[in-house]
């Protein structure tokens, strides 16, 4: 056992001598393999005489191969002239050494940089040449080119900014100033740099002064922003807003930087919008009517005084849920509750009471929710409006009583004129004796019942009892007064008649109907030319929910349509018809066909017109028939 150990240690102690015996030349092998660099031998005419196995490795040739080039084949053009003016200059410089950069090009064919370091030991005997060690620099060389590019692309982006940087030192003093400051301040870039404190307005100098020094102490940390005015040369103040920071730590900057940018006109508009707004709110102080805000919770968080001087407290009263505490409490539940259902869009309006005290009062509210957040809110007292109200309404049934007088009063008019006529012809003697006379005293007495039944209609205005409405059956009733209306009709038109619904019955105030249709055919005698024609027919006509006269209800209406082949009525007058006191006719007044529809709609019906001008003009009157009411 001792044997084999000892042989393997002899074995052992072999193979490693072998192996350092050898290591040499593996090493330098290795070495030259993967150096970065090579060496070379140039004599006094620059021509190299020897180089080292790496310039294989460094530039891909062999070094017979290298050495059988001419340099000036391998050197750049660009840089020939100030390569071998170095190398001249080193040859008649002993010892001297030169740090030399150039392209070179490499085996395969791309141009690269290269730095030489030589030394002269032209003067030793053993080397009689220039030493020179040559390493490749593309890569640093490269950097150092996108470095400068960067630099000149950061120059070029400050200088064109629209922020303005200054540099400066502890002293105050301007070592770097972009190109836009000058520009703004329409000042040279040296009249910036010298004297640009006199520039400031003094009431800054003091500010950029305490910033200035808060920047001293707190090194790295960014002071403002603040305003600064800077006068331009054309006298004008240009207004900037500053930030201040130390970098005299920083090794590129070393010193202090102020960068502003231009706000003048930004400025401008927020001088005038603040103006605006001191005017809005005094408008809004001012306003008729109450005016608040509110949050998403519906917390006033505004009232202006009109608002608070309807609730008879402070604004500030008001504030928070204080409204909330002077309306009745279940208005306010009532309230919540609308506004929790309310999508938001267009307005609410609604209307509370004060909570219950001898002078409770009824309050308008009106809210509309803008795209932003809260609530805008009108509020107004409505308690004494409601007393105007009622006036207007006793106004307007006056206007309604003093309409129907009138109307009364032109059917009363139309009766007296037929009676008038028809007495006027049995006042001649001639006419005395003939057989017509009796129809026309017959028709003249009709007339003056109608006119006694109208007389009795005003009086009973002023007192409360309901026209009589009841079921009439039209055909004949506007048979009947045809038959009256024919003997004032026959000497100027022919007044026909076509009854289609026999049977039919409306609901309607027998007297009021014979009027208006009195009131239709004196209209349309009114308007036709000599020997004209007048027609008077009834139908029956059907209407579903959408289409029935005066949002009535659906079903089967009589229809009562008095036509003409008169003059028409003009289109830009067509829609006036039926107002009251408007009219057509040099003597007219506007107010029979007004006050016929008003009766017709009185009864549920309506009344509607159809003209055309040099054709003719058709006037029907629609009644609810039995069958529909009932």
């Amino acid at each position: 056992m001792s044997d084999l150990v000892s042989n393997q240690r002899v074995a052992t102690e072999t193979q490693a001598e072998a192996w350092l015996s050898n290591a040499p030349a593996a090493v330098l092998s290795a070495t030259v393999e993967h150096a970065g660099e090579f060496h070379a031998l140039l004599n006094s005419e620059l021509r190299p005489v020897w180089a080292s196995d790496s310039v294989h490795t460094v530039l891909g040739y062999t070094p017979n191969i290298f050495l059988a080039r001419p340099t000036i084949t391998l050197i750049h053009p660009d840089e020939q002239q100030s390569y071998f003016a170095q190398l001249h200059d080193l040859v008649n410089d002993l010892g001297g050494r030169r740090r030399v950069e150039y392209r070179m090009r490499h085996a395969d064919g791309s141009w690269r940089w290269f730095e030489t370091l030589m030394t002269n030991l032209l003067d030793r005997p053993d080397v009689e040449g220039l030493i020179a060690t040559t390493r490749d620099i593309t890569g640093r060389m490269l950097a150092k080119d996108r470095l400068a590019i960067s630099e000149r692309r950061l120059r070029s982006i400050v200088a064109s900014a629209g922020d303005m940087v200054v540099v400066v030192d502890t002293d105050r003093k301007v070592d770097y100033v972009t190109p836009n400051v000058a520009t703004l301040l329409k000042r040279s870039t040296a009249a910036v740099r010298d004297h640009w404190p006199s520039f400031l307005h003094p009431d800054d100098l003091s500010v950029l002064d305490s910033h200035y020094q808060a920047a001293l102490h707190d090194s790295g940390i960014t002071q403002g922003p603040f305003d600064l005015r800077a006068l331009c040369s054309d006298g004008s103040w240009l207004v900037v807003e500053a930030m201040i920071t130390d970098y005299e730590a920083d090794p590129v900057v070393r010193g202090v930087v102020i960068k502003a940018r231009d706000v003048t006109a930004r400025r401008r508009v927020e001088e005038e919008q603040s103006r605006d707004q001191v005017t809005f709110n005094s408008l809004v102080e001012m306003a008729p009517v109450g005016i608040f805000l509110a949050d998403a919770r519906g917390d006033w968080t505004y009232a202006n005084a009109r608002a608070a001087k309807e609730f008879g407290v402070d604004s500030r009263a008001l504030l928070g849920k204080g409204w909330s505490h002077r309306i009745d409490a279940a208005d306010v539940v009532r309230l919540r509750s609308e506004l929790a259902r309310w999508d938001g869009k267009g307005r609410y309006v609604t209307e509370l009471r004060t909570r219950n005290s001898p002078d409770a009062r009824e309050l308008k509210i009106t809210i509309s929710r803008p795209e932003s957040a809260g609530i805008v809110g009108t509020i107004e007292d409505v308690t004494r409006r409601r007393d105007l109200d009622e006036m207007l309404i006793d106004g307007a049934a006056l206007g309604s009583l003093t309409e129907v007088v009138g109307g009364a009063a032109h059917d009363i008019h139309n009766l007296l004129s037929s009676i008038g006529f028809q007495l006027g012809l049995l006042d001649q003697p001639e006419t005395l004796d003939q057989p017509e006379a009796v129809e026309r005293v017959v028709a003249a007495t009709a007339a003056v019942d109608r006119a006694c039944d109208i007389t009795e209609d005003l009086m009973a205005m002023s007192r409360p009892t309901r026209a009589t409405i009841g079921v009439i059956e039209v055909g004949p009733l506007v048979e009947s007064v045809a038959e009256m209306l024919g003997v004032l009709v026959e000497h100027q038109a022919d007044l026909v008649v076509d009854n289609r619904g026999d049977g039919l019955t409306a609901i309607a105030d027998r007297s009021g109907l014979e009027r208006v249709i009195t009131n239709l055919v004196v209209n349309a005698l009114d308007a036709v030319e000599p020997r004209g024609r007048i027609a008077v027919g009834v139908s029956e006509v059907k209407f579903d929910a959408e289409s029935a006269p005066n949002n009535g209800p659906a079903g089967y209406y009589v229809a009562i349509e008095v036509a003409d082949d008169g003059c028409g009525i003009p289109d830009s007058a067509m829609g006036r018809v039926f107002e009251p006191y408007f009219t057509t006719k040099a003597a007219g007044n506007g107010i029979g066909l007004s006050a016929s529809r008003r009766n017709v709609r009185a009864w549920g019906g309506d009344i509607v017109a159809e003209s055309t001008e040099r054709i003719g003009t058709t006037v029907t009157v629609l009644l609810p028939a039995e069958s529909t009411i009932g």
